[in-house]
């Protein structure tokens, strides 16, 4: 079975899961939401090959429901793993050779755009560093006619 990695944040907008869940139903694949928790960070290397076995048990509960309402028919794992959000992205993706990764965008604000000066931005950073597809899931997504 394949694997759709997908990142989380709190305030994230919910069109993420939703576009995930459809391309796991799709690939008919599991999906490990990562909330890489980046006010924790590990002070060593992130352990190759065993990420997830470094993830906390205490995922944030108002994520945990935001995923079970968007995830809902689609099978997937929660996980808490402490460091920078693409490095934590990119190591779990390779762990479970994930089909591909699937983030959203920044929300909108001068807050946000300080962040992103500050941190980078994380879909950027994906694209430059690893070989696996990176789906970036806008805020809004706008409905378009079928096909």
């Amino acid at each position: 079975m394949s694997t759709v990695v997908v990142g989380i944040e709190p305030g994230q907008a919910p069109s993420v899961l939703s576009t995930a869940a459809s391309l796991a139903a799709d690939l008919k694949a599991t999906v490990q939401v990562i909330y890489a928790d980046s006010g924790r960070y590990v002070t060593e290397r992130l352990p190759e090959h065993n990420v997830l076995g470094t993830a906390e048990a205490d995922f944030p509960a108002e994520l945990a429901e935001l995923v079970a309402e968007h995830l809902s028919g689609v099978d997937y794992e929660l996980h808490n793993v402490p460091g920078d959000p693409a490095k934590v992205l990119m190591a779990v993706a390779e762990e479970v050779d994930a089909r591909m990764i699937v983030i959203g965008t920044r929300r909108p604000g001068i807050r946000n755009k300080l962040a992103q000066f500050i941190d980078g931005s994380i879909a950027v950073a994906l694209a430059q560093k690893q070989t696996r597809p990176v789906l970036v899931v806008p805020q809004q997504i706008i409905d378009l006619p079928e096909a």
